[in-house]
Protein backbone atom coordinates (compact mmCIF):
# COMPACT_ATOMS: atom_id res chain seq x y z
CA UNK A 1 0.00 0.00 0.00
CA UNK A 2 1.25 3.67 -0.63
CA UNK A 3 2.06 4.98 2.49
CA UNK A 4 2.49 8.94 2.80
CA UNK A 5 4.41 10.56 6.10
CA UNK A 6 2.96 14.03 6.16
CA UNK A 7 6.47 15.35 8.17
CA UNK A 8 8.89 16.97 6.88
CA UNK A 9 11.16 15.84 9.71
CA UNK A 10 14.49 13.96 8.61
CA UNK A 11 14.62 12.32 11.90
CA UNK A 12 10.81 11.17 11.41
CA UNK A 13 12.11 10.05 7.93
CA UNK A 14 15.39 8.25 9.01
CA UNK A 15 13.41 6.30 11.82
CA UNK A 16 10.80 5.02 9.17
CA UNK A 17 13.58 3.74 7.13
CA UNK A 18 15.35 1.95 9.58
CA UNK A 19 12.30 0.12 9.98
CA UNK A 20 12.04 -1.29 6.13
CA UNK A 21 9.19 0.98 5.94
CA UNK A 22 8.42 2.53 2.09
CA UNK A 23 7.02 6.27 2.15
CA UNK A 24 6.55 9.19 0.25
CA UNK A 25 7.09 12.93 2.17
CA UNK A 26 4.79 15.34 1.84
CA UNK A 27 4.74 18.64 4.46
CA UNK A 28 1.80 19.57 6.15
CA UNK A 29 0.61 22.60 6.46
CA UNK A 30 -1.93 23.35 8.65
CA UNK A 31 -2.47 25.82 12.53
CA UNK A 32 -1.11 24.26 15.34
CA UNK A 33 -2.83 26.28 17.56
CA UNK A 34 -4.38 23.90 20.31
CA UNK A 35 -6.85 24.97 23.17
CA UNK A 36 -4.70 26.26 26.24
CA UNK A 37 -6.46 23.85 28.51
CA UNK A 38 -5.58 20.52 26.54
CA UNK A 39 -3.25 18.31 27.85
CA UNK A 40 0.13 17.51 26.67
CA UNK A 41 -0.92 13.99 24.97
CA UNK A 42 -4.52 15.35 23.95
CA UNK A 43 -2.22 18.05 22.12
CA UNK A 44 -0.06 15.94 20.39
CA UNK A 45 -3.06 13.68 19.21
CA UNK A 46 -4.90 16.34 17.74
CA UNK A 47 -1.99 17.65 16.21
CA UNK A 48 -1.44 14.31 14.50
CA UNK A 49 -4.59 14.20 13.20
CA UNK A 50 -4.75 17.97 11.89
CA UNK A 51 -1.16 16.82 9.79
CA UNK A 52 -2.56 13.65 8.50
CA UNK A 53 -5.89 15.21 7.11
CA UNK A 54 -4.31 18.03 5.74
CA UNK A 55 -2.25 16.03 3.60
CA UNK A 56 -4.92 13.84 2.82
CA UNK A 57 -6.62 17.60 1.94
CA UNK A 58 -4.23 18.37 -0.46
CA UNK A 59 -2.77 15.11 -2.02
CA UNK A 60 -5.94 13.78 -2.49
CA UNK A 61 -5.02 9.79 -2.28
CA UNK A 62 -7.58 7.76 -1.93
CA UNK A 63 -5.01 4.86 -2.41
CA UNK A 64 -2.57 6.11 0.54
CA UNK A 65 -2.13 5.54 4.11
CA UNK A 66 -0.97 8.86 5.64
CA UNK A 67 0.43 9.28 8.86
CA UNK A 68 0.73 12.11 10.85
CA UNK A 69 2.77 12.73 13.59
CA UNK A 70 3.77 15.71 16.28
CA UNK A 71 5.77 15.70 19.19
CA UNK A 72 5.69 18.00 22.42
CA UNK A 73 7.94 18.31 25.90
CA UNK A 74 5.82 18.97 29.04
CA UNK A 75 7.81 20.38 32.20
CA UNK A 76 5.99 21.91 35.31
CA UNK A 77 2.69 22.15 33.75
CA UNK A 78 4.01 24.08 30.67
CA UNK A 79 3.46 22.29 27.00
CA UNK A 80 6.82 23.06 25.04
CA UNK A 81 7.18 23.13 21.45
CA UNK A 82 9.70 24.20 18.85
CA UNK A 83 11.56 27.22 20.27
CA UNK A 84 12.28 28.93 16.76
CA UNK A 85 14.96 31.61 18.85
CA UNK A 86 17.95 31.46 20.58
CA UNK A 87 16.36 33.44 23.69
CA UNK A 88 13.24 31.14 23.69
CA UNK A 89 15.88 28.19 23.62
CA UNK A 90 17.55 29.21 26.20
CA UNK A 91 14.30 29.93 28.59
CA UNK A 92 13.48 26.18 27.84
CA UNK A 93 16.86 24.40 28.65
CA UNK A 94 16.78 26.72 31.92
CA UNK A 95 13.30 25.07 33.05
CA UNK A 96 14.35 21.45 32.28
CA UNK A 97 18.06 21.45 33.55
CA UNK A 98 18.06 18.93 36.22
CA UNK A 99 14.61 18.20 36.17
CA UNK A 100 12.28 15.13 34.63
CA UNK A 101 10.15 16.00 32.07
CA UNK A 102 7.99 13.99 30.10
CA UNK A 103 8.35 14.05 25.89
CA UNK A 104 4.89 13.11 24.19
CA UNK A 105 4.57 11.99 20.72
CA UNK A 106 1.17 11.72 18.86
CA UNK A 107 0.50 9.77 15.50
CA UNK A 108 -2.45 9.38 13.23
CA UNK A 109 -2.79 6.61 10.45
CA UNK A 110 -5.19 7.49 8.28
CA UNK A 111 -6.07 4.40 6.39
CA UNK A 112 -7.04 4.57 2.43
CA UNK A 113 -10.26 2.96 3.16
CA UNK A 114 -11.22 6.14 5.84
CA UNK A 115 -10.14 4.45 8.99
CA UNK A 116 -8.13 6.73 11.94
CA UNK A 117 -5.78 4.90 14.31
CA UNK A 118 -4.52 7.80 16.77
CA UNK A 119 -2.60 7.09 19.74
CA UNK A 120 0.17 8.69 21.77
CA UNK A 121 3.32 7.46 23.22
CA UNK A 122 5.34 9.15 26.73
CA UNK A 123 8.79 8.91 27.89
CA UNK A 124 9.98 10.45 30.66
CA UNK A 125 13.65 11.97 30.63
CA UNK A 126 15.53 13.19 33.12
CA UNK A 127 18.01 16.45 32.50
CA UNK A 128 21.29 16.56 34.28
CA UNK A 129 22.04 20.15 35.73
CA UNK A 130 23.28 22.92 33.06
CA UNK A 131 25.40 25.71 33.92
CA UNK A 132 24.50 29.34 31.97
CA UNK A 133 28.09 28.97 29.86
CA UNK A 134 26.92 25.03 29.00
CA UNK A 135 23.19 26.34 27.93
CA UNK A 136 24.63 29.28 25.94
CA UNK A 137 27.12 26.39 24.35
CA UNK A 138 24.46 24.41 23.20
CA UNK A 139 22.09 27.66 21.79
CA UNK A 140 24.82 29.00 20.01
CA UNK A 141 24.81 25.29 17.58
CA UNK A 142 21.62 26.14 16.71
CA UNK A 143 20.71 22.73 16.92
CA UNK A 144 17.71 22.95 19.64
CA UNK A 145 15.42 25.77 17.33
CA UNK A 146 13.35 23.05 15.61
CA UNK A 147 13.28 20.65 18.24
CA UNK A 148 10.37 20.36 20.95
CA UNK A 149 11.31 21.52 24.13
CA UNK A 150 14.56 22.84 22.42
CA UNK A 151 16.80 20.02 22.78
CA UNK A 152 17.46 16.43 20.20
CA UNK A 153 18.40 13.73 22.44
CA UNK A 154 20.28 12.37 19.67
CA UNK A 155 22.85 14.80 19.47
CA UNK A 156 25.12 17.17 21.08
CA UNK A 157 22.59 17.63 24.03
CA UNK A 158 23.07 14.00 24.77
CA UNK A 159 25.65 15.12 27.00
CA UNK A 160 22.92 16.54 29.37
CA UNK A 161 20.80 13.35 29.73
CA UNK A 162 20.99 11.65 33.37
CA UNK A 163 18.00 8.88 32.42
CA UNK A 164 15.18 7.46 30.19
CA UNK A 165 12.43 5.57 30.96
CA UNK A 166 10.07 4.63 28.06
CA UNK A 167 11.09 4.48 24.45
CA UNK A 168 13.58 6.41 23.23
CA UNK A 169 12.74 6.67 19.79
CA UNK A 170 10.00 8.29 20.69
CA UNK A 171 12.06 11.25 22.09
CA UNK A 172 13.66 11.40 18.82
CA UNK A 173 10.45 11.83 17.42
CA UNK A 174 8.73 8.85 16.50
CA UNK A 175 7.79 5.78 18.72
CA UNK A 176 8.03 3.32 15.47
CA UNK A 177 7.77 0.20 17.51
CA UNK A 178 3.89 1.25 18.31
CA UNK A 179 3.79 2.29 15.22
CA UNK A 180 4.66 -0.67 13.44
CA UNK A 181 2.41 -2.63 15.58
CA UNK A 182 -0.31 -0.15 15.01
CA UNK A 183 0.13 -0.43 10.87
CA UNK A 184 0.43 -4.83 11.73
CA UNK A 185 -2.98 -5.00 13.46
CA UNK A 186 -4.01 -2.62 10.78
CA UNK A 187 -3.28 -5.36 8.09
CA UNK A 188 -4.24 -8.15 10.09
CA UNK A 189 -7.18 -6.67 11.23
CA UNK A 190 -8.49 -6.24 7.61
CA UNK A 191 -7.80 -9.59 5.98
CA UNK A 192 -11.16 -11.56 5.72
CA UNK A 193 -11.61 -13.87 8.72
CA UNK A 194 -12.52 -17.92 7.97
CA UNK A 195 -11.90 -18.86 11.78
CA UNK A 196 -11.91 -18.47 15.34
CA UNK A 197 -10.13 -19.95 18.20
CA UNK A 198 -10.78 -19.26 21.55
CA UNK A 199 -9.06 -19.84 24.59
CA UNK A 200 -11.43 -22.07 27.36
CA UNK A 201 -11.15 -21.30 30.66
CA UNK A 202 -12.32 -17.54 31.56
CA UNK A 203 -12.90 -16.44 27.96
CA UNK A 204 -15.98 -19.41 26.69
CA UNK A 205 -16.40 -20.77 30.64
CA UNK A 206 -16.48 -19.79 33.90
CA UNK A 207 -14.80 -22.84 35.20
CA UNK A 208 -12.57 -21.24 38.23
CA UNK A 209 -15.23 -22.62 40.65
CA UNK A 210 -13.47 -26.63 39.91
CA UNK A 211 -10.16 -25.30 39.40
CA UNK A 212 -10.70 -23.62 42.79
CA UNK A 213 -12.26 -27.02 44.59
CA UNK A 214 -9.57 -28.96 43.03
CA UNK A 215 -6.73 -26.75 43.96
CA UNK A 216 -7.89 -26.74 47.84
CA UNK A 217 -8.77 -30.34 48.04
CA UNK A 218 -4.98 -31.13 46.62
CA UNK A 219 -3.38 -28.04 49.08
CA UNK A 220 -5.38 -29.18 52.14
CA UNK A 221 -3.82 -33.28 51.36
CA UNK A 222 -0.44 -31.20 52.07
CA UNK A 223 -0.75 -29.08 54.79
CA UNK A 224 -0.91 -26.01 51.98
CA UNK A 225 -3.82 -22.95 51.71
CA UNK A 226 -6.50 -22.40 51.31
CA UNK A 227 -6.99 -19.91 49.12
CA UNK A 228 -9.58 -17.67 47.32
CA UNK A 229 -11.15 -17.78 43.52
CA UNK A 230 -9.69 -14.31 43.06
CA UNK A 231 -6.29 -16.02 43.76
CA UNK A 232 -6.69 -19.42 41.15
CA UNK A 233 -7.95 -16.27 38.89
CA UNK A 234 -3.65 -15.96 38.90
CA UNK A 235 -2.55 -19.27 39.46
CA UNK A 236 -4.48 -20.69 36.41
CA UNK A 237 -3.73 -19.73 32.54
CA UNK A 238 -0.45 -21.72 31.98
CA UNK A 239 -1.33 -25.30 32.75
CA UNK A 240 -1.83 -27.53 35.69
CA UNK A 241 1.88 -27.41 36.62
CA UNK A 242 2.45 -23.81 36.78
CA UNK A 243 -1.08 -23.44 38.73
CA UNK A 244 0.62 -25.43 41.46
CA UNK A 245 3.90 -24.09 41.32
CA UNK A 246 2.13 -20.55 42.44
CA UNK A 247 -0.08 -22.23 44.60
CA UNK A 248 2.84 -23.66 46.60
CA UNK A 249 4.93 -20.12 46.47
CA UNK A 250 1.85 -18.52 47.65
CA UNK A 251 1.79 -21.39 50.37
CA UNK A 252 5.37 -20.39 51.22
CA UNK A 253 7.11 -23.56 49.92
CA UNK A 254 9.48 -21.87 48.40
CA UNK A 255 11.60 -25.03 46.90
CA UNK A 256 8.38 -26.43 45.39
CA UNK A 257 9.23 -29.49 47.87
CA UNK A 258 6.48 -31.35 47.42
CA UNK A 259 5.62 -30.39 43.71
CA UNK A 260 5.05 -33.83 42.12
CA UNK A 261 3.18 -35.12 44.48
CA UNK A 262 1.13 -32.23 44.74
CA UNK A 263 0.49 -32.00 40.53
CA UNK A 264 -0.12 -35.61 40.39
CA UNK A 265 -2.46 -35.49 43.25
CA UNK A 266 -4.36 -32.23 41.63
CA UNK A 267 -4.70 -33.55 38.68
CA UNK A 268 -6.38 -36.97 39.48
CA UNK A 269 -9.12 -34.17 41.66
CA UNK A 270 -9.64 -32.38 38.75
CA UNK A 271 -10.01 -35.56 36.27
CA UNK A 272 -13.40 -36.45 38.28
CA UNK A 273 -14.44 -32.68 39.05
CA UNK A 274 -13.40 -30.51 36.10
CA UNK A 275 -17.27 -29.91 35.70
CA UNK A 276 -17.99 -28.51 38.77
CA UNK A 277 -20.10 -25.23 38.48
CA UNK A 278 -19.02 -25.00 35.08
CA UNK A 279 -20.95 -23.17 33.10
CA UNK A 280 -20.98 -21.16 29.64
CA UNK A 281 -20.50 -16.98 30.01
CA UNK A 282 -23.68 -15.25 29.47
CA UNK A 283 -23.67 -14.47 25.26
CA UNK A 284 -21.04 -17.29 24.37
CA UNK A 285 -23.68 -19.71 22.88
CA UNK A 286 -25.44 -17.19 20.77
CA UNK A 287 -22.48 -16.15 19.57
CA UNK A 288 -21.73 -19.42 18.02
CA UNK A 289 -24.64 -20.23 16.39
CA UNK A 290 -24.21 -16.69 14.78
CA UNK A 291 -20.38 -17.73 13.82
CA UNK A 292 -22.03 -20.88 12.80
CA UNK A 293 -23.74 -19.34 10.44
CA UNK A 294 -21.68 -17.41 8.72
CA UNK A 295 -19.71 -20.06 7.79
CA UNK A 296 -16.70 -19.51 10.77
CA UNK A 297 -14.55 -22.85 11.40
CA UNK A 298 -14.34 -22.99 15.17
CA UNK A 299 -11.51 -24.53 17.68
CA UNK A 300 -10.58 -24.34 21.19
CA UNK A 301 -7.18 -24.34 22.74
CA UNK A 302 -6.53 -24.57 25.99
CA UNK A 303 -3.89 -25.15 28.58
CA UNK A 304 -6.32 -27.41 30.33
CA UNK A 305 -4.77 -30.82 30.16
CA UNK A 306 -6.89 -32.82 26.80
CA UNK A 307 -9.09 -35.31 28.06
CA UNK A 308 -10.65 -32.37 30.48
CA UNK A 309 -11.16 -29.78 27.41
CA UNK A 310 -12.87 -32.07 25.44
CA UNK A 311 -15.06 -33.18 28.22
CA UNK A 312 -15.67 -29.82 29.18
CA UNK A 313 -16.29 -28.17 25.67
CA UNK A 314 -18.35 -31.33 24.37
CA UNK A 315 -20.65 -31.04 27.75
CA UNK A 316 -21.44 -27.60 28.06
CA UNK A 317 -21.96 -27.31 24.28
CA UNK A 318 -21.90 -30.47 22.33
CA UNK A 319 -20.24 -32.76 19.74
CA UNK A 320 -19.69 -31.35 16.45
CA UNK A 321 -20.11 -27.36 17.46
CA UNK A 322 -16.40 -26.39 17.49
CA UNK A 323 -13.92 -28.16 14.54
CA UNK A 324 -11.42 -28.56 16.46
CA UNK A 325 -10.50 -29.04 20.21
CA UNK A 326 -7.14 -29.31 21.73
CA UNK A 327 -6.06 -29.50 25.37
CA UNK A 328 -2.49 -29.66 26.73
CA UNK A 329 -0.43 -32.40 25.93
CA UNK A 330 3.35 -33.51 25.44
CA UNK A 331 3.13 -33.40 21.65
CA UNK A 332 2.21 -29.96 21.66
CA UNK A 333 3.85 -26.94 23.33
CA UNK A 334 1.80 -24.98 26.08
CA UNK A 335 0.47 -21.43 25.49
CA UNK A 336 2.16 -18.96 25.17
CA UNK A 337 3.92 -21.32 22.14
CA UNK A 338 1.87 -20.35 18.79
CA UNK A 339 2.93 -24.61 18.34
CA UNK A 340 -1.23 -25.27 19.17
CA UNK A 341 -2.35 -22.27 16.78
CA UNK A 342 -0.58 -23.85 13.83
CA UNK A 343 -1.67 -27.39 14.61
CA UNK A 344 -5.33 -26.25 14.30
CA UNK A 345 -4.44 -24.58 10.86
CA UNK A 346 -2.97 -27.88 10.12
CA UNK A 347 -6.29 -29.78 10.86
CA UNK A 348 -8.29 -27.46 9.10
CA UNK A 349 -6.64 -28.02 5.91
CA UNK A 350 -6.63 -31.61 6.59
CA UNK A 351 -9.92 -31.65 7.20
CA UNK A 352 -11.30 -28.85 4.82
CA UNK A 353 -8.81 -29.01 2.16
CA UNK A 354 -9.00 -25.07 3.28
CA UNK A 355 -6.00 -22.79 3.66
CA UNK A 356 -6.74 -20.54 6.41
CA UNK A 357 -3.55 -18.56 7.18
CA UNK A 358 -2.91 -16.85 10.63
CA UNK A 359 -4.37 -13.48 9.14
CA UNK A 360 -7.25 -15.29 8.36
CA UNK A 361 -8.01 -16.08 12.27
CA UNK A 362 -9.10 -14.36 15.62
CA UNK A 363 -8.12 -15.75 18.21
CA UNK A 364 -9.94 -14.94 21.77
CA UNK A 365 -8.69 -14.87 25.38
CA UNK A 366 -8.35 -13.77 28.58
CA UNK A 367 -5.50 -13.70 29.61
CA UNK A 368 -1.57 -12.24 28.79
CA UNK A 369 -0.72 -15.57 27.73
CA UNK A 370 -3.56 -15.59 25.18
CA UNK A 371 -2.59 -12.39 23.98
CA UNK A 372 0.96 -13.79 23.34
CA UNK A 373 -0.26 -17.06 21.75
CA UNK A 374 -2.82 -15.61 19.35
CA UNK A 375 0.04 -12.43 18.47
CA UNK A 376 3.20 -14.79 18.46
CA UNK A 377 0.45 -16.71 15.79
CA UNK A 378 0.32 -14.00 13.46
CA UNK A 379 -3.76 -13.69 13.90
CA UNK A 380 -5.87 -10.53 14.93
CA UNK A 381 -6.10 -11.20 18.66
CA UNK A 382 -9.10 -10.16 21.08
CA UNK A 383 -9.10 -9.72 24.71
CA UNK A 384 -11.84 -10.70 26.51
CA UNK A 385 -12.91 -8.80 29.34
CA UNK A 386 -15.43 -10.64 31.13
CA UNK A 387 -12.69 -13.27 32.05
CA UNK A 388 -9.89 -13.65 35.01
CA UNK A 389 -7.59 -11.18 34.62
CA UNK A 390 -7.80 -7.63 34.02
CA UNK A 391 -7.90 -4.84 31.15
CA UNK A 392 -3.81 -3.35 31.66
CA UNK A 393 -2.69 -7.49 31.56
CA UNK A 394 -4.07 -7.56 28.07
CA UNK A 395 -2.86 -4.14 26.87
CA UNK A 396 0.20 -4.95 27.71
CA UNK A 397 0.93 -8.25 26.55
CA UNK A 398 -0.26 -6.31 23.01
CA UNK A 399 -4.01 -7.59 22.19
CA UNK A 400 -5.23 -5.95 19.20
CA UNK A 401 -8.75 -4.86 20.64
CA UNK A 402 -10.65 -5.71 23.94
CA UNK A 403 -14.30 -6.54 24.09
CA UNK A 404 -16.90 -6.44 26.57
CA UNK A 405 -19.36 -8.96 25.62
CA UNK A 406 -19.18 -11.80 23.13
CA UNK A 407 -21.41 -10.21 20.68
CA UNK A 408 -19.29 -7.74 19.66
CA UNK A 409 -16.62 -10.21 18.63
CA UNK A 410 -19.26 -10.29 15.18
CA UNK A 411 -17.66 -6.94 14.43
CA UNK A 412 -14.30 -8.32 13.60
CA UNK A 413 -15.67 -11.84 11.50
Amino acid sequence: MRMILASASPRRSELMRQIGLNFEVAVSETDETVAPDLKAWEAVEELSFRKASAVREKLGAPDALIIGADTVVACEGKILGKPGTRERAAEMLELLQNREHSVFTGVTILAADGTRTTFHEETKVSFAPMSDAEIREYVATGDPLDKAGAYGIQGFCARYIRGIQGDYNNVVGLPVGRLYRELDRLRRGKAPKKAVVFDLDGTLSDSIASMKYSGNACLSEFGYGPFEEEDYKYFVGDGAANLVKRALLASGDGALSNFEAVLKRYREIFAEHCMDGVAPYAGIPELLKELKKRGMRLAVLSNKPHEESVRVVETLFGKGVFDVIRGQGEEIPIKPSPAGVFYILEQFQEKYKEEIRPENLLYLGDTGTDVMTGRSAGAFTVGVLWGFRKREELERCGADVLISRPAELLDFS
